[in-house]
């Protein structure tokens, strides 16, 4: 697949993870996931709450910008909700799910957004996690997107835990789902160790080659299958919000 065929396939796997009546955030720099929940909004999930990282409520997003915070986004938003009232959101349990990246993910789902390398001698300063460490553990799904799935990326254990995984949750948070949609494949921690497993496979690509580009032994689900690749007038309808191909910029 090129660029392009896996960012449609991505998209389609991340929009399926909403569910119609959820509340779903995506924050900077996020195109699949703006198509992802677009996409959601115009076939299975029509009743879902889209909240812009760019401030807005259910705008009607018919194209999408380079920036994830140009505010043509927020074209004919329903209100306008600033970032920080998130926090309130999720704490009353009314955010049901939460876009975001990662440069760093391990086995047990910490993420890092921090620094790669020592935080008192890093290698690469990055951005931050803004509101991981305190969305990720309470929010009732994450779902995390990669378009490069690497041994640098998929790694044993974190340089630095921006946003917690499965080892660093109380047990109530432990009930909380995670899903990972990478260039490769989706994978989630739907086990009792709740450890990295892979539940399905790109079209192109093998359990044998994600194992190989993953930084640690990586479990496979029992029910393992290929991820399906979507219907024509799904792949029209991202095409029509993205004309330009940005989604294909993540991909380098």
């Amino acid at each position: 697949m090129d660029k392009l065929e896996t960012a449609d396939l991505m998209i389609y796997a991340m929009s399926r993870e909403i569910e119609n009546n959820n509340t779903v955030l995506h924050g900077v720099s996020s195109p699949l996931p703006i198509l992802a929940m677009s996409l959601a909004r115009k076939t299975h999930a029509p009743d879902m709450a889209f909240v812009s990282g760019a401030e807005g409520v259910d705008p009607d997003v018919e194209r999408i910008y380079l920036s994830s915070f140009d505010p043509r986004q927020n074209r004919d938003a329903v209100g306008y909700f600033g970032l920080h009232e998130v926090f309130d959101l999720a704490q009353r349990g009314e955010l049901h799910v939460m876009f975001l990246g990662s440069a760093q993910i391990d086995r047990y789902g910490n993420t890092n957004l921090s620094v790669i390398g020592s935080i008192d001698n890093p290698k690469v300063q990055l951005p931050g996690g803004a509101a991981s460490a305190f969305l990720m553990p309470i929010t009732p799904k994450v779902v995390i997107w990669s378009a490069r799935h690497t041994p640098r990326t998929f790694v044993e254990e974190v340089d630095f835990v921006t946003g917690q995984g499965y080892n660093h949750r109380s047990q109530e948070q432990m009930k909380n789902e995670m899903t990972i949609v990478s260039n490769l494949g989706v994978m989630n921690f739907k086990n009792p160790d709740r450890v990295m497993q892979l539940q399905s496979y790109h079209p192109g690509h093998s359990i044998d080659e994600i194992r190989r580009n993953t930084g640690f032994d990586l479990r496979v689900a029992p029910d393992v299958t290929e991820t399906p690749f979507p219907e024509p007038q799904i792949v029209e309808l991202i095409r029509a919000m993205d004309p330009d191909g940005i989604r294909a910029t993540e991909f380098g």
